[in-house]
């Protein structure tokens, strides 16, 4: 399967365990920092080549060291990154994730070049030859971004999915209906079904993102899996 992931890239530091900040200028000693590619279009794009797909990753990061160890990683996985635009005056997206010891990870963001990235900076022709795209990060690139590439990937055949980025306390409504009836497969967790869609449960959240075009939902439920 061709496929291209595009939205959001982020570079990921994860330190474990975190169980509090060290007060002051104080030094806490961890068993584990590793940095990872990820983000809704990097991270899925990983999780793409591990399942044997031919990857390509759409989207904009800066032109600094981060960017240059961003685009690294990717390549180590074999995939595509000739999509990717560096933008030269804004820095990488990046995150810092201390894990706590019960596996609760915050995070400090970067919001970064992922702001940046423009429907001029598409390559319009790679998405009509792709078999699938999924999209990440709908509520970040905005309703007419997003209905733009969907309704062209549907138009020349090609399979679509998409997933949010923001908790679901930040959404609304009206920054991801418009691109649903461009989606075949809507992957958001509980917390943004309910907070996207102002519902009180589960269900009733799942309907209206289903009566207004997804093809098909699969929600994460935390511990209580999908």
């Amino acid at each position: 399967m061709n496929v291209i992931t595009m939205g959001a890239h982020i570079l990921d530091v994860l330190v474990r365990p975190v169980s509090e900040i060290p007060s002051g200028q104080d030094t806490a000693l961890v068993e584990q920092m590793r940095m990872t590619a990820a983000g809704t279009a990097a991270g899925t794009a990983l999780t793409f080549a591990k399942l044997g797909a031919s990857v390509r990753t759409a989207g904009a990061i800066g032109t600094d060291p981060l960017g240059d160890l961003l685009l690294s990683l990717l390549d180590r996985a074999g995939i595509d990154t000739g999509l990717v635009v560096r933008k030269p005056d804004v820095p990488t997206s990046m995150s810092v994730l201390p894990i706590r010891p019960n596996g609760e990870r915050p995070a400090l963001h970067l919001l970064g070049a992922n702001l940046a990235y423009t429907p001029d900076d598409i390559n319009w022709n790679a998405i009509a030859a792709a078999d699938h795209i999924h999209l990440g990060g709908v509520e970040m690139l905005g309703p007419d971004f997003a209905v733009r590439v969907l309704k062209h990937a549907k138009d020349n055949g090609v399979t679509t999915s998409v997933d949010l980025i923001a908790p679901g306390g930040m959404g609304t409504f009206d920054l991801i209906a418009p691109a649903l009836a461009y989606t075949d497969y809507l992957l958001p967790n509980e917390d943004q079904v309910l907070g996207f869609t102002g519902a009180t449960e589960l269900a009733e959240g799942c309907k209206r993102l289903l009566d207004a075009g997804a093809g098909l939902l699969a929600v994460t439920c935390g511990a209580d899996g999908a």
